[in-house]
């Protein structure tokens, strides 16, 4: 396999967490591969005369995150490169999607993972509702009395502001809750931001599922459980991470999910599944991959390089 030149677009390497990111394994497997690994933060990024650009540093290697401190820097320009890695976690505010109109820029024979367009269009929370049979009872609203009313049909909601993750900004609301008005006009910020209340799902204190999804397929898989006296099932919020296998339902819908990835050109996402229920699918920096490992005795990046390198030998 010829050397291939991947740049990987990150949050800064302080806001990273050696012992479970993902993206820090995929780039010590290229490395590992003998292929050239590049990265770059958000406004990194820029067009000159048309043309997408990054300020990149280039790692000599990787045994910790202040290694992506040290090494070459240089203005790439992103039309010779092969492989791009759009791996900034949310929010995914205006800086992020104006980035992706920089990502548009880039010719078709670069592998984009995942796809500038991809990341636009689809909103992590809301993916699940392309399947609403598997999804629970949910509302999009930026008006308090909206989520009120269907507060006032479930009982208890679940509020996720849209554009976050790793748990951050959700509220479990219930209807006997005095404060629950207050907390619903925190959440919309005074009806100035759209949010997603879901029913909330009683089965999450035994864990949500965390599936890695490669080309459509299964990778993976992880339960997630919430810390005590907590109902986020995110590691970054404090869930622990188990063994786990899928049963032939959650496997049919992996499946079904899978194929509609595929067919929107995601390469790598991580769907969150709660009983019988699709709560997310995450597509901008899907994680687990090392936890799995861990639990499992496997090396997952190294499918995934496989993936990536049959691609660019096309």
């Amino acid at each position: 396999m010829r050397q291939l030149t991947s740049v990987f677009i990150l949050d800064q390497p302080e806001d990273l967490d050696w012992t479970t990111d993902t993206s820090l394994v995929l780039m010590e497997e290229s490395l590992r591969r003998g292929h050239r690994v590049c990265w770059c933060p958000l406004n990194g990024l820029h067009l000159v005369d048309g043309i997408p650009h990054a300020q990149v540093t280039t790692p000599a290697r990787l045994s910790s995150p202040n290694d992506l401190r040290v090494g070459d820097t240089a203005n790439l320009d992103l039309t010779t490169v092969d492989v791009i890695h759009m791996r900034k976690d949310p929010p995914v505010d205006i800086a992020y999607l104006q980035a992706t109109y920089i990502l548009d820029r880039v010719p078709t024979h670069v592998l984009q993972i995942n796809p500038p367009d991809a990341l636009r269009r689809h909103c992590e929370k809301l993916i699940p509702l392309h399947f609403s049979d598997m999804a629970p009872e949910s509302v999009v609203a930026a008006r308090a009395s909206e989520l009120s009313a269907f507060l006032n049909h479930c009982g208890r909601i679940v509020v996720k502001p849209l554009e976050e993750c790793s748990g951050r900004g959700l509220f479990l609301v219930a209807v006997e809750d005095p404060n629950h008005s207050a907390l619903l006009e925190q959440a919309t910020r005074q009806g100035t931001r759209f949010v997603q209340a879901q029913r909330f799902l009683p089965e999450v204190v035994a864990g949500d599922k965390r599936v890695l999804l490669l080309d459509g397929s299964i990778l993976g898989a992880v339960r997630r459980l919430p810390a005590p006296g907590d109902f986020r099932a995110n590691v970054n919020a404090g869930a622990t991470c188990h063994p786990c296998t899928l049963n032939a339902q959650e496997i049919a819908l992996c499946t079904r999910v899978g194929r509609w990835l595929a067919a929107e050109g995601i390469l790598l996402a991580g769907i969150d599944l709660v009983g019988e229920w699709l709560l997310e699918v995450n597509i901008t920096s899907p994680s687990c991959l090392r936890e799995i490992n861990e639990l499992e005795g496997t090396s997952l990046e190294a499918t995934v390089l496989d993936s990536i390198e049959a691609r660019c030998r096309g």
